[in-house]
Protein backbone atom coordinates (compact mmCIF):
# COMPACT_ATOMS: atom_id res chain seq x y z
CA UNK A 1 0.00 0.00 0.00
CA UNK A 2 1.35 3.41 -0.62
CA UNK A 3 0.87 6.30 1.08
CA UNK A 4 0.47 9.20 -1.50
CA UNK A 5 -2.21 11.55 -2.30
CA UNK A 6 -5.82 10.85 -2.79
CA UNK A 7 -6.25 8.94 -5.91
CA UNK A 8 -10.23 8.33 -5.89
CA UNK A 9 -12.42 10.80 -3.46
CA UNK A 10 -16.14 10.49 -2.83
CA UNK A 11 -18.07 13.43 -2.15
CA UNK A 12 -21.58 13.41 -0.75
CA UNK A 13 -23.02 10.74 -2.96
CA UNK A 14 -26.47 10.05 -2.82
CA UNK A 15 -28.98 7.88 -4.54
CA UNK A 16 -32.61 6.47 -3.92
CA UNK A 17 -34.74 3.47 -5.62
CA UNK A 18 -38.03 4.92 -5.41
CA UNK A 19 -38.68 5.68 -1.86
CA UNK A 20 -35.57 3.20 -0.53
CA UNK A 21 -32.33 5.33 -0.03
CA UNK A 22 -29.52 3.21 -0.94
CA UNK A 23 -26.76 5.69 -0.96
CA UNK A 24 -27.02 8.65 1.77
CA UNK A 25 -24.78 11.16 1.89
CA UNK A 26 -21.80 8.86 1.51
CA UNK A 27 -18.03 10.97 1.55
CA UNK A 28 -14.78 9.19 2.14
CA UNK A 29 -11.04 9.23 0.13
CA UNK A 30 -9.18 6.36 -1.32
CA UNK A 31 -5.25 6.84 -1.40
CA UNK A 32 -3.36 5.41 -4.68
CA UNK A 33 -2.43 1.56 -4.45
CA UNK A 34 -4.94 0.94 -1.51
CA UNK A 35 -7.31 -2.46 -1.13
CA UNK A 36 -10.71 -1.17 0.13
CA UNK A 37 -13.61 -3.54 1.11
CA UNK A 38 -16.75 -2.54 1.54
CA UNK A 39 -18.38 -4.81 4.06
CA UNK A 40 -21.98 -5.32 4.85
CA UNK A 41 -25.49 -7.08 4.82
CA UNK A 42 -27.33 -7.34 1.48
CA UNK A 43 -29.01 -3.90 0.98
CA UNK A 44 -26.74 -1.83 2.44
CA UNK A 45 -25.50 -0.40 -0.33
CA UNK A 46 -22.25 -1.26 -0.64
CA UNK A 47 -22.95 -2.48 -4.23
CA UNK A 48 -24.60 0.61 -5.56
CA UNK A 49 -21.68 2.75 -4.65
CA UNK A 50 -19.63 0.27 -6.14
CA UNK A 51 -21.39 1.00 -9.59
CA UNK A 52 -21.93 4.74 -8.94
CA UNK A 53 -18.11 4.70 -8.86
CA UNK A 54 -17.94 2.80 -12.20
CA UNK A 55 -20.63 4.63 -13.70
CA UNK A 56 -23.51 2.52 -13.81
CA UNK A 57 -25.50 3.85 -11.79
CA UNK A 58 -26.05 7.54 -11.50
CA UNK A 59 -25.97 9.12 -8.41
CA UNK A 60 -28.49 12.28 -7.96
CA UNK A 61 -26.43 14.20 -5.86
CA UNK A 62 -22.67 14.36 -5.09
CA UNK A 63 -19.31 14.37 -6.82
CA UNK A 64 -16.76 11.57 -7.28
CA UNK A 65 -13.10 12.78 -8.75
CA UNK A 66 -10.27 10.17 -9.36
CA UNK A 67 -6.72 11.15 -10.23
CA UNK A 68 -7.94 15.12 -10.07
CA UNK A 69 -10.38 14.40 -12.91
CA UNK A 70 -14.07 14.64 -12.22
CA UNK A 71 -15.66 11.71 -13.37
CA UNK A 72 -19.32 12.43 -11.25
CA UNK A 73 -21.27 12.01 -15.03
CA UNK A 74 -19.25 10.33 -17.53
CA UNK A 75 -20.45 7.29 -19.00
CA UNK A 76 -18.55 4.30 -18.04
CA UNK A 77 -16.63 3.48 -20.93
CA UNK A 78 -15.07 7.52 -20.57
CA UNK A 79 -14.34 6.17 -16.94
CA UNK A 80 -10.43 4.40 -16.16
CA UNK A 81 -11.54 1.21 -14.37
CA UNK A 82 -11.13 -2.49 -15.14
CA UNK A 83 -14.57 -4.40 -13.24
CA UNK A 84 -14.63 -8.00 -12.26
CA UNK A 85 -18.35 -9.24 -11.41
CA UNK A 86 -19.26 -12.21 -9.39
CA UNK A 87 -20.57 -14.18 -12.48
CA UNK A 88 -17.42 -13.85 -14.49
CA UNK A 89 -18.91 -12.25 -17.17
CA UNK A 90 -16.89 -13.81 -20.02
CA UNK A 91 -17.90 -14.06 -23.89
CA UNK A 92 -18.83 -18.02 -24.25
CA UNK A 93 -18.29 -18.01 -27.86
CA UNK A 94 -14.67 -16.28 -27.14
CA UNK A 95 -11.36 -17.98 -26.43
CA UNK A 96 -9.58 -17.34 -23.08
CA UNK A 97 -7.28 -15.42 -25.60
CA UNK A 98 -9.98 -13.75 -27.31
CA UNK A 99 -11.47 -13.18 -23.73
CA UNK A 100 -8.78 -11.12 -22.32
CA UNK A 101 -8.00 -9.17 -25.73
CA UNK A 102 -10.89 -8.02 -26.09
CA UNK A 103 -10.58 -4.23 -24.83
CA UNK A 104 -7.11 -4.28 -26.09
CA UNK A 105 -8.89 -4.79 -29.54
CA UNK A 106 -11.15 -1.77 -28.57
CA UNK A 107 -8.00 0.32 -27.90
CA UNK A 108 -6.87 -0.37 -31.20
CA UNK A 109 -3.89 -2.06 -29.67
CA UNK A 110 -1.52 -3.80 -32.74
CA UNK A 111 -2.15 -7.52 -32.69
CA UNK A 112 1.93 -8.53 -31.67
CA UNK A 113 1.45 -6.54 -28.53
CA UNK A 114 -2.00 -7.43 -27.85
CA UNK A 115 -0.67 -11.21 -28.08
CA UNK A 116 2.62 -10.42 -26.03
CA UNK A 117 0.22 -8.63 -23.60
CA UNK A 118 -2.41 -11.63 -23.25
CA UNK A 119 0.37 -14.11 -22.74
CA UNK A 120 1.95 -11.95 -19.90
CA UNK A 121 -1.58 -11.96 -18.27
CA UNK A 122 -2.00 -15.54 -18.42
CA UNK A 123 1.61 -16.18 -17.33
CA UNK A 124 0.11 -14.04 -13.99
CA UNK A 125 -2.45 -15.87 -12.96
CA UNK A 126 -0.74 -18.89 -13.56
CA UNK A 127 -2.61 -20.29 -16.43
CA UNK A 128 -0.40 -20.21 -19.45
CA UNK A 129 -1.44 -22.55 -21.44
CA UNK A 130 -5.54 -22.22 -21.58
CA UNK A 131 -5.41 -19.15 -24.19
CA UNK A 132 -7.24 -21.85 -26.94
CA UNK A 133 -9.45 -22.86 -24.98
CA UNK A 134 -13.47 -21.35 -24.06
CA UNK A 135 -15.15 -20.77 -21.10
CA UNK A 136 -17.08 -23.19 -21.22
CA UNK A 137 -14.01 -25.29 -21.00
CA UNK A 138 -12.67 -24.24 -17.57
CA UNK A 139 -13.64 -24.24 -13.60
CA UNK A 140 -15.26 -21.50 -12.09
CA UNK A 141 -12.07 -20.34 -9.97
CA UNK A 142 -10.28 -20.23 -13.60
CA UNK A 143 -12.92 -18.45 -15.27
CA UNK A 144 -12.96 -16.04 -12.60
CA UNK A 145 -9.26 -15.78 -13.03
CA UNK A 146 -9.45 -15.51 -16.89
CA UNK A 147 -12.17 -12.33 -15.86
CA UNK A 148 -9.21 -10.88 -13.36
CA UNK A 149 -6.78 -10.81 -16.56
CA UNK A 150 -9.60 -9.42 -18.87
CA UNK A 151 -10.10 -6.27 -16.61
CA UNK A 152 -6.54 -6.17 -16.21
CA UNK A 153 -5.43 -6.33 -19.55
CA UNK A 154 -5.96 -2.50 -20.31
CA UNK A 155 -4.05 -1.43 -17.70
CA UNK A 156 -6.74 0.76 -15.96
CA UNK A 157 -5.88 2.95 -12.61
CA UNK A 158 -8.87 1.16 -10.94
CA UNK A 159 -9.71 -2.08 -10.43
CA UNK A 160 -13.72 -2.62 -8.79
CA UNK A 161 -14.67 -6.41 -7.77
CA UNK A 162 -18.10 -6.88 -7.56
CA UNK A 163 -18.28 -10.04 -4.66
CA UNK A 164 -15.71 -11.80 -7.18
CA UNK A 165 -15.29 -14.87 -5.26
CA UNK A 166 -18.90 -15.53 -3.68
CA UNK A 167 -19.86 -18.33 -6.34
CA UNK A 168 -16.81 -20.44 -5.51
CA UNK A 169 -16.40 -23.42 -3.45
CA UNK A 170 -14.67 -22.57 0.24
CA UNK A 171 -11.55 -23.80 -0.87
CA UNK A 172 -11.02 -22.32 -4.20
CA UNK A 173 -12.54 -18.78 -2.38
CA UNK A 174 -9.23 -19.14 -0.10
CA UNK A 175 -6.62 -19.56 -2.87
CA UNK A 176 -8.13 -16.76 -5.25
CA UNK A 177 -7.85 -14.45 -2.56
CA UNK A 178 -4.45 -14.94 -1.82
CA UNK A 179 -3.92 -14.69 -5.63
CA UNK A 180 -5.89 -11.61 -5.85
CA UNK A 181 -3.89 -9.91 -3.30
CA UNK A 182 -0.29 -11.06 -4.27
CA UNK A 183 -1.40 -9.52 -7.67
CA UNK A 184 -2.66 -6.24 -6.38
CA UNK A 185 0.06 -5.72 -4.64
CA UNK A 186 2.67 -6.80 -7.45
CA UNK A 187 0.74 -4.27 -9.77
CA UNK A 188 0.31 -1.40 -6.97
CA UNK A 189 -3.12 -1.18 -8.22
CA UNK A 190 -5.32 0.55 -6.27
CA UNK A 191 -8.36 -1.87 -5.61
CA UNK A 192 -12.22 -1.56 -4.40
CA UNK A 193 -14.12 -5.08 -3.51
CA UNK A 194 -17.43 -5.26 -2.16
CA UNK A 195 -17.99 -8.48 -0.36
CA UNK A 196 -20.58 -9.49 2.42
CA UNK A 197 -18.08 -12.04 3.99
CA UNK A 198 -16.26 -10.12 6.76
CA UNK A 199 -13.11 -12.85 6.35
CA UNK A 200 -12.55 -11.88 2.84
CA UNK A 201 -12.09 -8.21 4.40
CA UNK A 202 -10.31 -8.46 7.37
CA UNK A 203 -8.04 -10.82 5.52
CA UNK A 204 -7.41 -8.59 1.82
CA UNK A 205 -7.91 -5.28 2.51
CA UNK A 206 -5.89 -2.39 3.82
CA UNK A 207 -8.65 -0.58 4.97
CA UNK A 208 -12.36 -1.89 5.12
CA UNK A 209 -15.34 0.56 4.29
CA UNK A 210 -18.37 -0.77 7.19
CA UNK A 211 -21.90 0.41 5.24
CA UNK A 212 -25.41 0.17 7.27
CA UNK A 213 -28.66 1.46 5.66
CA UNK A 214 -26.53 3.62 2.97
CA UNK A 215 -24.40 5.28 5.12
CA UNK A 216 -20.85 4.24 6.36
CA UNK A 217 -20.83 2.97 9.89
CA UNK A 218 -17.06 2.53 10.25
CA UNK A 219 -13.97 3.26 7.97
CA UNK A 220 -10.57 1.71 9.65
CA UNK A 221 -8.03 -0.77 9.31
CA UNK A 222 -9.13 -4.57 9.69
CA UNK A 223 -7.22 -3.97 13.17
CA UNK A 224 -8.83 -1.31 14.25
CA UNK A 225 -12.82 -2.53 12.59
CA UNK A 226 -12.27 -5.64 14.96
CA UNK A 227 -10.45 -4.19 18.16
CA UNK A 228 -12.79 -1.25 18.54
CA UNK A 229 -15.94 -1.56 16.64
CA UNK A 230 -17.62 1.80 16.33
CA UNK A 231 -21.41 0.67 16.92
CA UNK A 232 -22.88 -1.78 17.87
CA UNK A 233 -23.98 -3.10 14.42
CA UNK A 234 -20.06 -3.04 12.85
CA UNK A 235 -19.41 -5.47 16.57
CA UNK A 236 -22.41 -7.66 15.85
CA UNK A 237 -21.87 -7.72 11.76
CA UNK A 238 -18.08 -8.43 12.37
CA UNK A 239 -16.32 -11.20 14.31
CA UNK A 240 -18.52 -12.82 17.32
CA UNK A 241 -18.98 -10.69 20.11
CA UNK A 242 -20.80 -11.09 23.78
CA UNK A 243 -23.49 -7.84 23.54
CA UNK A 244 -25.60 -7.68 27.03
CA UNK A 245 -28.28 -5.40 27.67
CA UNK A 246 -27.10 -3.03 30.46
CA UNK A 247 -29.32 -0.24 32.27
CA UNK A 248 -27.10 2.63 33.63
CA UNK A 249 -26.83 2.67 36.95
CA UNK A 250 -24.51 4.98 37.81
CA UNK A 251 -20.54 6.06 35.95
CA UNK A 252 -19.49 3.10 36.78
CA UNK A 253 -22.24 0.40 37.58
CA UNK A 254 -24.86 -1.23 35.33
CA UNK A 255 -27.56 -3.75 35.93
CA UNK A 256 -27.24 -6.75 33.66
CA UNK A 257 -30.15 -8.72 34.19
CA UNK A 258 -31.15 -8.85 37.52
CA UNK A 259 -28.16 -8.59 38.60
CA UNK A 260 -25.66 -5.18 39.49
CA UNK A 261 -21.98 -5.17 38.28
CA UNK A 262 -18.93 -2.48 37.98
CA UNK A 263 -17.32 -2.09 34.93
CA UNK A 264 -13.57 -0.22 34.95
CA UNK A 265 -15.46 2.51 32.44
CA UNK A 266 -16.59 6.06 32.47
CA UNK A 267 -20.36 5.47 31.62
CA UNK A 268 -21.91 8.21 29.52
CA UNK A 269 -25.20 9.93 30.99
CA UNK A 270 -27.92 7.75 29.68
CA UNK A 271 -30.47 5.13 30.94
CA UNK A 272 -29.64 1.97 28.68
CA UNK A 273 -27.19 0.46 26.29
CA UNK A 274 -25.46 -2.22 25.57
CA UNK A 275 -22.00 -3.97 27.33
CA UNK A 276 -19.60 -6.05 24.42
CA UNK A 277 -16.37 -7.84 24.74
CA UNK A 278 -14.48 -10.49 22.35
CA UNK A 279 -15.29 -13.91 23.33
CA UNK A 280 -11.21 -14.06 23.20
CA UNK A 281 -10.82 -11.42 25.76
CA UNK A 282 -12.49 -13.24 28.55
CA UNK A 283 -9.92 -15.42 30.93
CA UNK A 284 -11.29 -17.69 33.58
CA UNK A 285 -10.40 -17.91 36.89
CA UNK A 286 -11.29 -20.76 39.56
CA UNK A 287 -11.78 -17.78 42.34
CA UNK A 288 -11.78 -13.75 42.07
CA UNK A 289 -9.11 -13.70 44.47
CA UNK A 290 -6.51 -11.03 43.29
CA UNK A 291 -8.50 -9.53 40.60
CA UNK A 292 -8.81 -5.18 40.30
CA UNK A 293 -12.78 -4.87 39.80
CA UNK A 294 -11.34 -1.30 38.95
CA UNK A 295 -9.15 -2.54 35.88
CA UNK A 296 -11.68 -5.36 35.07
CA UNK A 297 -15.12 -6.49 34.81
CA UNK A 298 -15.35 -9.64 37.28
CA UNK A 299 -18.37 -11.73 37.25
CA UNK A 300 -19.28 -15.38 38.03
CA UNK A 301 -21.39 -17.29 35.56
CA UNK A 302 -21.80 -21.01 34.97
CA UNK A 303 -20.37 -23.51 32.11
CA UNK A 304 -23.31 -25.11 30.13
CA UNK A 305 -21.28 -25.97 27.06
CA UNK A 306 -18.01 -26.86 25.68
CA UNK A 307 -17.53 -26.41 21.33
CA UNK A 308 -14.72 -28.15 19.79
CA UNK A 309 -13.69 -25.87 17.24
CA UNK A 310 -9.91 -26.86 16.38
CA UNK A 311 -7.33 -24.42 17.30
CA UNK A 312 -9.61 -23.47 20.00
CA UNK A 313 -12.72 -24.56 22.14
CA UNK A 314 -15.41 -22.44 22.60
CA UNK A 315 -17.41 -22.14 25.91
CA UNK A 316 -20.78 -21.62 26.46
CA UNK A 317 -21.99 -19.46 30.66
CA UNK A 318 -24.60 -18.54 31.53
CA UNK A 319 -25.13 -15.29 33.53
CA UNK A 320 -28.27 -14.58 33.80
CA UNK A 321 -31.38 -16.32 32.64
CA UNK A 322 -32.71 -12.60 30.82
CA UNK A 323 -29.54 -12.19 29.58
CA UNK A 324 -27.73 -13.93 26.05
CA UNK A 325 -25.58 -17.16 27.16
CA UNK A 326 -22.01 -15.60 27.30
CA UNK A 327 -19.15 -17.04 24.52
CA UNK A 328 -15.74 -17.56 25.91
CA UNK A 329 -12.80 -18.99 23.68
CA UNK A 330 -9.75 -20.33 24.71
CA UNK A 331 -7.10 -22.44 23.12
CA UNK A 332 -7.61 -26.16 23.68
CA UNK A 333 -4.47 -26.14 26.26
CA UNK A 334 -5.92 -24.01 28.26
CA UNK A 335 -8.87 -25.76 28.89
CA UNK A 336 -7.23 -28.54 29.53
CA UNK A 337 -5.15 -27.12 32.33
CA UNK A 338 -8.64 -25.80 33.74
CA UNK A 339 -10.41 -28.86 33.52
CA UNK A 340 -13.82 -27.43 33.89
CA UNK A 341 -17.31 -29.59 34.08
CA UNK A 342 -20.17 -28.35 32.58
CA UNK A 343 -22.40 -27.06 35.25
CA UNK A 344 -19.48 -25.39 37.50
CA UNK A 345 -19.76 -21.83 38.35
CA UNK A 346 -16.49 -20.21 37.05
CA UNK A 347 -15.50 -16.44 37.38
CA UNK A 348 -14.74 -14.60 34.34
CA UNK A 349 -12.79 -11.42 33.78
CA UNK A 350 -12.70 -9.18 30.83
CA UNK A 351 -9.85 -5.98 30.54
CA UNK A 352 -11.08 -2.54 30.67
CA UNK A 353 -9.34 -1.93 27.05
CA UNK A 354 -11.36 -5.00 25.75
CA UNK A 355 -15.11 -3.67 26.63
CA UNK A 356 -16.97 -1.27 25.25
CA UNK A 357 -20.55 0.51 25.76
CA UNK A 358 -22.94 1.00 23.30
CA UNK A 359 -25.72 3.86 24.29
CA UNK A 360 -29.44 2.47 22.97
CA UNK A 361 -29.93 4.22 19.72
CA UNK A 362 -31.60 7.66 20.20
CA UNK A 363 -29.67 8.22 23.72
CA UNK A 364 -25.46 8.92 23.17
CA UNK A 365 -24.28 7.31 20.14
CA UNK A 366 -20.86 7.50 20.70
CA UNK A 367 -19.00 4.40 22.67
CA UNK A 368 -17.94 4.72 25.76
CA UNK A 369 -14.58 2.99 25.23
CA UNK A 370 -11.99 3.97 22.85
CA UNK A 371 -13.65 3.36 19.23
CA UNK A 372 -12.30 3.20 16.13
CA UNK A 373 -12.50 5.98 13.16
CA UNK A 374 -16.13 6.62 12.58
CA UNK A 375 -17.29 8.32 9.80
CA UNK A 376 -14.90 9.93 7.81
CA UNK A 377 -11.18 8.75 7.24
CA UNK A 378 -8.74 8.45 4.31
CA UNK A 379 -8.73 5.55 2.47
CA UNK A 380 -7.28 4.01 -0.64
CA UNK A 381 -8.07 1.89 -3.55
CA UNK A 382 -6.96 0.94 -7.01
CA UNK A 383 -8.00 1.03 -10.01
CA UNK A 384 -8.75 -0.90 -13.09
CA UNK A 385 -10.92 -1.01 -16.44
CA UNK A 386 -13.36 -3.12 -17.74
CA UNK A 387 -13.42 -4.84 -21.17
CA UNK A 388 -16.63 -3.63 -22.92
CA UNK A 389 -17.63 -1.98 -19.49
Amino acid sequence: MTTSTHYLQIQHLRKSFGSFTALDDISLEIKEGEFICFLGPSGCGKTTLLRAIAGLEQQEEGRIVQAGRDISTLPPQQRDFGIVFQSYALFPNLTVSENIAYGLANMKIPRREREQRVQSLLDQIHLPEIGDKFPGQLSGGQQQRVALARALATEPGLLLLDEPLSALDARVRLHLRNEICALQRKLGITTIMVTHDQDEALTMADRIVVMDHGRIAQIGTPEEIYRQPATEFVARFVGSMNLLPARVLSHNQLMLGRKEVQVPLMLPPCDEGTLGFRPESVQLHAAPWGLDRSEQLVFQAQLEQVHFMGAFVRLELGYDAELPQIHVDLPVEQLHSLNPAVGRALWLSVPAAALKFYPQEGQNRNPVSEAGHNGQMNLGVAAMQVAGA
